[in-house]
């Protein structure tokens, strides 16, 4: 399955007849900043075979405690999705909340792993 590469993949673009294992806990990756190489270097990172489902967010620093804006819906990636078409959707989201504060220092992604079973 082509995750992210043409298009932003949701859940919702996964095909009824494959199950979505999303049992795995959150974790947090912290950017040095917002642009496509720091997108495509951790894009990079993901193991081959491997799903992650991420929320991209931006925050007033790296505190979890600290106020946090979603940009989207989760949506899926792998080590072949598109950085460029990632960082695009995310700027459009950004562009498109009406936030304008220049207080935002952090931008980050929360992901899991997820595992695809057809059935």
């Amino acid at each position: 399955m082509n995750l992210t590469t043409k298009q932003i993949t949701f859940l919702r673009d996964v095909p009824s007849g494959i199950k979505v294992d999303k049992t795995s806990g959150w974790r947090h990756h912290y950017f040095d900043g917002f642009n496509i190489y720091e997108i495509s270097s951790y894009i990079k990172l993901i193991e081959n075979d491997k799903i992650y489902l991420v929320i991209p967010f931006f925050s007033s620093s790296k505190s979890l405690s600290n106020a946090r804006l979603r940009l989207s819906d989760p949506f899926l990636i792998n080590n072949k999705s598109n950085p460029a078409l990632i960082a695009k959707f995310i700027y459009d989201q950004w562009n498109s909340s009406g936030f304008n504060n220049s207080t935002i220092l952090s931008f980050s992604f929360e992901f899991k792993r997820v595992w695809f079973t057809e059935f």
